[in-house]
């Protein structure tokens, strides 16, 4: 944000604005809010009410999120067309020198005497009616309509002193509709004085502030002594409603509520005293530079605030099936941050001060911790409004089908009217891919989970057929000569029952992995383990076994299939039919996947299966931010120049070549350090 000077900036005839919070800091905010009150603009601290939205945002989707988090639902529309019917283009340089005249001279006539402008023609119009006119020609129809700016707009309108053209600022133009069914607007936050200082500054707040300089805050001041310095100071006139600019103008009224929110009735060194220096100590990840990747710390099975993130996950589901993925990953990162605090969190500043944890999820969590009946539950409103979203439940039934996603799910509920089972196999069962088939057929069965020992034995009959296939003598079993067979996913990070089985099958001899995947599920299949393959991918032999190539072009690259790999339905062959009674197989269908790795890469394949999604994901974040190198399973190339990346090789002085040690070498090659598996459950 540049200076906050707007001396020759005139926002009075522009509708209303309201700037959105995300991704500024406090002073930025002021500062904003600051220049556009000189301005004469009407700001407004109710997003309702606005019709320019300005923020640090350059995609639509998140524009349309920021909009949903302040309670404004809308659906895009292209750019309206002015009051007077023409589509708004940027004025031409002919233009501009019009526009230019044509100020100059409403300037002359906003300065002209009492006197002189009683002789002026009564034919000629007011300087107000030229303003209005000059706004209604500049700005697009925005009756039912919203528009989102980039904030460099304003910067550009402080630095040249006069409104630019806003067309090259547009991020979103939306129309606003009513609020959807399931959807609830974000409640107050109690308490939260860090949060709501902004929407409670009385005008005799702004008043004080606008006769004084900014104060220029150090970044290490606390929000509560900047609301110290930001107090109102004593005026003779407690009551006025418009702040004096220079020249005894006055500007016009905030826009605000009927009922302005009243503020805690507790002073502000009471609620320091009270909160911040009773609340634990903040964990030294929440401190790092790179506090918002949760690679970079340690996140257990089960956390301290797992009741309250459980609430947030469903949200987090329910974004997925409205196609909402921007809300997706923000409630991603919010659960990473709050599943590695290590403490149960008792006051909203404890949310606020964590990264990733806007506003939103503080007033989320001071609802859900103030519900708690007789028994000690807890819950929020919108979570079980979502639980009884007749809508949802109908697309969480068929997202937990085997190989239907989201938009497939909503297909099949919104365009072809299906609402369970029976209705997909009676009606759309021929339209289905095979894996959706086997999805449906085994539906019941793969919702059942797995223990832990019965992943184990189906990890060791596949180690045996791996064995089998390269033929290992029974000697050279746990030797560097013998197949490697590691049980990845949720069973590794601890868990005590799993929804599928993935298991990573690896040789020091790179001869030995080649087109391993085929030679091990014909195996299974003949001894009738594997009753299904579902895909059966060689993506790693068919490029002989390299890394994936990094394309610089901005494509997307392969994503889940970089290694061979097998997706198949697990049946145990074995039952008892002691009266040879039995024609069909008891045992349940489980999933299990098959993944192959070459040796150099091993490390990649297994840290790349091991983590939780968010865990992964991050992984990738960090590693192009602090690094720019590209990582996935099939190992680790560098973006300036796209060669590969030996990372996982032992070094001298370390003999060490077991897949642990190849993971840990990679792990602190990348920068984010070795920590356990039973830690990289961020969900």
């Amino acid at each position: 944000m540049s200076s906050g000077k707007s001396q020759g900036l005139d926002l009075t005839s522009s509708p209303p604005i309201f700037i959105l919070p995300t991704r500024l800091k406090p002073d930025e905010l002021h500062e904003a809010e600051d220049a556009l009150h000189h301005a004469g603009s009407q700001l407004t601290y109710r997003a309702q009410e606005a019709k320019i939205f300005l923020g640090r945002v350059t995609q639509k989707k998140r524009a349309a999120f920021d909009l949903r988090a302040q309670g404004v639902w809308t659906e895009e529309v292209a750019v309206p067309k002015t009051k007077h019917g023409r589509t708004e283009k940027a004025p031409s340089r002919k233009r501009r020198k019009v526009d230019h005249q044509q100020r100059k001279d409403s300037d002359l006539s906003n300065n002209r005497s009492p006197a002189s402008g009683s002789e002026s023609s009564g034919a000629e119009p007011s300087a107000a009616d030229t303003k209005r006119k000059s706004s209604e020609d500049f700005w697009p129809d925005l009756t039912e309509n919203i528009i989102v700016l980039k904030l460099a707009w304003l910067d550009a309108c402080l630095q040249q002193s006069q409104r630019v053209p806003y067309q090259p600022y547009v991020v979103y133009v939306g129309k606003v509709i009513p609020k959807p069914p399931g959807e609830t607007s974000p409640p107050s936050l109690p308490h939260a004085v860090d949060i709501t200082a902004r929407h409670h500054l009385h005008d005799s707040d702004r008043q004080a502030r606008a006769t004084r300089s900014t104060p220029q805050h150090d970044d290490k001041t606390t929000i509560l002594e900047r609301a110290r310095a930001d107090a109102p100071e004593p005026s003779s006139n407690p009551h006025s409603s418009r702040r004096r600019l220079k020249g005894g103008r006055k500007s016009p009224p905030l826009t605000r509520s009927r009922h302005p929110p009243k503020l805690h009735h507790t002073t502000t060194s009471d609620v320091e005293d009270l909160d911040y220096r009773s609340l634990p100590e903040l964990p030294d990840w929440a401190r790092h530079e790179y506090n918002t990747y949760s690679c970079l710390r340690d996140t257990p099975m089960h956390p301290a605030n797992k009741a309250f993130i459980a609430q947030l996950t469903k949200i987090k589901d329910a974004r997925t099936l409205t196609l909402d993925y921007i809300g997706v990953r923000a409630y991603s990162t919010s659960i990473a941050s709050l599943a590695a605090y290590p403490h149960y969190i008792t006051n909203v500043l404890e949310i606020t001060r964590l990264p990733g944890c806007n506003e939103k999820i503080a007033r989320l969590w001071s609802e859900w911790y103030a519900s708690a009946d007789d028994d000690g539950d807890r819950y929020i409103q919108t979570v079980r409004d979502l639980d009884g979203d007749t809508d949802l439940q109908h697309l969480r039934l068929f997202w937990e089908i085997w190989g239907v996603g989201p938009d497939t799910a909503r297909k099949f509920y919104f365009e072809h009217g299906w609402k369970d089972i029976d209705d997909i196999v009676e009606f759309g069962w021929t339209s289905l891919t095979r894996v959706q088939q086997i999805g449906v057929k085994f539906y019941d069965e793969f919702k059942v989970k797995i223990p832990r020992q019965e992943v184990k034995e189906i990890g060791d009959v596949i180690l045996q057929h791996a064995r089998r296939c390269r033929k290992i003598p029974e000697a050279a079993w746990g030797t560097p000569a013998d197949i490697v067979c590691v049980i990845v996913g949720g069973y590794r990070r601890g868990k005590d029952l799993s929804g599928d089985v993935d298991v990573i099958i690896s040789h020091h001899d790179e001869d030995m992995t080649m087109d391993l995947v085929v030679d091990v599920v014909r195996s299974l299949e003949q001894e009738s383990w594997v009753t299904h393959t579902l895909t059966l991918h060689t993506t790693t032999s068919d490029r002989g076994q390299q890394t994936l190539p990094y394309r610089s072009d901005g494509s997307r690259g392969h994503g889940f299939d970089t290694l061979d790999k097998a997706l198949c339905v697990w049946q145990d062959p074995h039952f008892d039919d002691e009266n040879g009674t039995i024609t069909k197989n008891p045992n349940i269908h489980r999933r299990v996947d098959i993944i192959i790795s070459a040796w150099r890469t091993v490390g990649c394949a297994v840290l790349g299966w091991s983590g939780a999604t968010t865990f992964e994901r991050d992984i990738r974040r960090f590693v192009k931010k602090t690094r720019g190198w590209k990582f996935d399973s099939s190992g680790v190339r560098d973006r300036s120049n796209g060669l590969v990346l030996n990372l996982e090789a032992p070094k001298e002085g370390d003999p060490g070549d077991t897949w642990q040690d190849r993971e840990r070498r990679l792990m602190d090659a990348l920068g984010i350090g070795f920590r356990e598996p039973t830690l990289r459950c961020t969900g």
